[in-house]
């Protein structure tokens, strides 16, 4: 089995189907101050499938409404626009990835995973005054590239994950001696197909090196992503706590003292929003 190079990678990034329009104009929307909330409302209740696992967690225990939230409106008046944006960008990408054959990579734990990065990559936005949806979305897509190593080179990917495990290794470093590209690089060509914003871009290539590029959402995504696998939520593959990054964590200005109240209010949400995964 020979090594993978960026350019097969690239050609099959590219028969990723697109994110579907709706999506794509929300994304659109995280640039702009001035959103047409009626009209993005509208448009999101067109389609039916997003609508329901909006729904679903606009009626989640979390949010302690009386009574059932029946439309996006509703449920942008309850959850507010930007978690609306959020969980609509979360539930239009769960669902877009082909299900891997037999033992590949056990898709709803990696969901689970990515929603608690998500999840605590915004708490730390709010805390910090950063842009919270950018925040979350990059946090949920920061290990998208394992997903389109799963999905599109099964067999090489299982490969890098047997290595990781015979030779206790981390799945990164086992990714680079068995395939030859890592993740990381792959998501980024994903999220460079589908025309993210580059910061989310950067995001989600630096994501375990934040030195190789000084960007504070890179910092935010990284630090959420190695508190997630040291609190144990969900599973990308690997048991690992990643390296926190002493750089990262000083840019951001974060003391540990205040970790505890944070991690608090990340569970509660992630306790909500984990029913995307089942939706």
């Amino acid at each position: 089995m020979g090594k993978l190079t960026i350019e097969q990678v690239i050609k099959d990034v590219q028969q990723v189907p697109s994110l579907s329009a709706v999506v794509l104009e929300v994304l659109a929307s995280f640039d702009r101050e001035d959103i047409e909330i009626a009209g993005l409302v509208q448009k999101l209740g067109q389609d039916q499938g997003l609508t329901v696992r909006v729904l679903r967690v606009a009626n989640s225990p979390f949010y302690g409404i009386s009574s059932k939230v029946g439309s996006v409106g509703e449920a942008v008046v309850v959850l507010g626009i930007h978690n609306v944006r959020s969980l609509v960008v979360a539930a239009g990408i769960i669902n877009q990835f082909p299900a891997s054959e037999g033992d590949g990579l056990d898709r709803p734990a990696f969901w689970q995973h990515s929603l608690g990065t998500a999840v605590c990559a915004q708490v730390l936005a709010k805390a910090l005054g950063r842009d919270q949806a950018l925040a979350f979305t990059a946090g949920l897509l920061h290990d998208v590239g394992r997903l389109v190593l799963d999905a599109y080179f099964q067999d090489d990917f299982k490969a890098a994950m047997a290595h990781c495990a015979a030779e206790d290794t981390t799945l990164l470093d086992a990714e680079r001696v068995v395939l030859g590209v890592e993740h990381a690089q792959v998501g980024f060509e994903l999220a460079r197909h589908w025309k993210f914003p580059v910061s989310i871009q950067q995001a989600i290539r630096d994501h375990h090196q934040p030195e190789r590029e000084q960007a504070a959402l890179t910092d935010l995504v990284h630090t959420a992503n190695v508190l997630c696998h040291a609190l144990d939520i969900g599973n990308a593959g690997y048991d690992r706590v990643p390296h926190l990054s002493s750089r990262a964590w000083s840019r951001l200005g974060l003391d540990w003292d205040s970790i505890p109240a944070l991690w608090t209010e990340t569970e509660q949400q992630y306790a909500s929003l984990s029913l995307l995964v089942s939706a």
